[in-house]
Formats: C-alpha cells, structure tokens, sequence
C-alpha cells in the first residue's frame, strides 16, 4: 500500500502525518510549535526529523521512495515550494522547496503547495467537497486564505497565487489597515484572527475601555478576552460586540462575494478557526453575503462547514505528492 507524507507548516504549528491508501485517517502523527526559531535552515532540520519519525511509524523501511508533500502559509512562486512571501513566517525569496527536497535527498521526492490549496485538496478528495468539481474553499484563521478547485482540477494561477482571498482590497487609502503582506487594506488585515484579536485587546486596554460582557466573560481582564468571548457578548445582545461583528462581517462578506463573482462554484466551504469559534460573527456574514454577491453566483450554491478539520492540510499535501506532484533535489 502506497504511503505518503503530509506536512502542514503554518504560522502557529508544524505538523507531520502518513497516509496509506486512501485512508483519510493519518497512520502516524507528529505536532509541535513552530516557536521563535524560524530561519528556513532551522525548519528544515525540524521537518527531516519529523519525516523520519512518522515514516518509522508508519513502517516505512530506509530505501523505500516516500512522497512528501508540504502545505505552507505562504504565497508560492511555484509546485517546488518556492516561497514569495510569508507574513506569518517573516520569509521572503526563500527556495525553501529546495532546501528541504536536497536535505532529504531523492527517496523522498518534495512538493511544495500553499497551505490552504493543500486544505482545499484534502477537502475535496475525501471531506465536504467529494464529488464538487467547481468549489471554493476559505479558511479564516490566524490569517485568511482560500483554495479553489475548478473543474476537477486546483487551481494555482499563472503565478501560484490564485486563491489569495485575504489579500483582497476592502478598504485603501492611508487610512486603511495595514497588513503583514507589506499592503493596506487586504480583508486580512480587518478579519484575520491575529488582527481581530490585537483589535480587541487594544480597544479593551484603552484608557476609555468600552464597559462590555466579553471582558466579564474573560473574567474581568483585556488580554484574556478572546473573539471566542465578543461572539458570545454579541450573541446575548451586547452593544460593543455587535458594533465590531457589524463592522467586520460586511467586509468578509465583500471579498466572498467578490470571489462567488468571479468564480460561480457549485460550493462555498467555510473553515478555519476564527470562524469556527464565532458562529455569531459567521451568521452575520453570511447575511450580508446575500447582499454583497449576485443572484446568478448563490443560485443553487451550497453553504457547508469544513468536515476534516486539522487533517485536511496533512491530507491534500500528501495526495497531492502521492499524485506525482513534486520534483527532485
């Protein structure tokens, strides 16, 4: 039985499994933080090792070839992992595809993709997206992404950046936020977890903190309150919390509906893990969705959660390598 492994390196957590077959469920895992040390060298080395770890789990013998694929929270300039910008990892111009394909040398052939196409693959092949030949999946987490599969096929653009809905313009000017791409106004910078959390907590560590229930629900302390906490506040009526959700949902509601637009996909799948602590903040986006997209693109369009959580990264990068997707050091 074929084995392949899957790597998902984000900006929180470097995560390693095996897959036999086409058992979704992984063999064998690994996880651990990425923390402070994220020079490309320094992960490389921490990959390798996981790699050798869960390949002795799965019973893969030395000498035996082992696809590996790696799903990356970046922009990709190409399949050999090339890394074009990486906010979240700080990296820029990195051949990082190439540093790990030559550290674990031709056995283990590499292919590079970014974290979210990875996500969207594993979805389709085996989670809320079997059977959808056109779909768009976005992810808002820490940041946000999507990945689109269009007639069968993922779609990576002329530059490998097809796909980068958090880098959407909802806003521009001076004034718009600022966002770790090194641009102004992406959706990102308004609705990404990392931004939506620092809002929170300056705006209830401010000298005229607003008086709302998130903070009590945090126990009474600004940087314990999570948006976990406002979408409760706001789901029991607080006026703070609806104030911010009000404000943001229509933004996310503009690029999804921008993206429907463009791309008309039988299915909208909606993951990631703002969005999954915050049923609140999703219900009000997709009211305004109805409003932001046209009639044509929602007709007969299906709205469905993320089935495969944490594994659908791991999943789709190691099927995709498996598929012969990848290249040699």
């Amino acid at each position: 039985m074929t084995v392949a492994i899957g790597v998902d390196l984000g900006g929180s957590n470097l995560r390693v499994a095996a897959f036999a077959g086409d058992d979704p469920r992984p063999v064998c895992a690994h996880r651990e933080e990425v923390g402070l040390a994220r020079a490309p060298e320094a992960i490389v080395e921490r990959i390798a090792a996981a790699v050798d770890h869960v390949a002795r789990g799965a019973g893969v013998t030395d000498g035996t070839s082992l696809p590996v694929g790696v799903g990356l929270a970046a922009m990709l300039r190409d399949r050999r992992g090339t890394v074009a910008n990486s906010p979240h990892l700080r990296w820029r111009d990195v051949a990082f595809g190439e540093l790990l394909a030559a550290r674990l040398g031709p056995i283990r052939p590499v292919g590079g993709y970014n974290d979210v196409n990875a996500i969207t693959w594993g979805e389709h092949v085996a989670g809320a997206g079997v059977g959808i030949d056109d779909l768009l999946a976005v992810y808002v987490g820490t940041g946000i992404g999507a990945g689109v599969i269009a007639s069968g096929r993922l779609l990576d653009g002329a530059r490998h950046c097809a796909g980068e809905i958090g880098h959407v313009k909802v806003a521009w000017g001076d004034g718009a936020a600022p966002c770790a791409c090194g641009q102004r106004g992406c959706v990102e910078a308004y609705v990404g977890g990392s931004y939506v959390a620092a809002r929170i907590i300056a705006a209830l560590s401010a000298a005229r903190a607003p008086r709302t229930r998130a903070l009590e629900l945090a126990g009474g302390v600004p940087g314990r309150v999570t948006p976990g906490h406002v979408d409760q506040a706001a789901a029991d009526g607080d006026d703070w919390a609806l104030a911010l959700w009000t404000e943001l949902a229509p933004l996310l509601a503009v690029a999804l509906g921008n993206a429907l637009a463009m791309l008309n996909p039988a299915r909208l799948i909606l993951g990631g893990g703002l969005l999954s602590r915050t049923p609140t903040l999703r219900e009000l986006t997709l009211g305004a969705l109805m409003l932001a997209a046209p009639v044509a693109a929602t007709d007969g369009l299906s709205i469905v959660d993320s089935t495969l959580g944490d594994d659908a990264g791991l999943l789709g990068a190691a099927h995709l390598a498996a598929s012969g997707q990848t290249f040699a050091p």
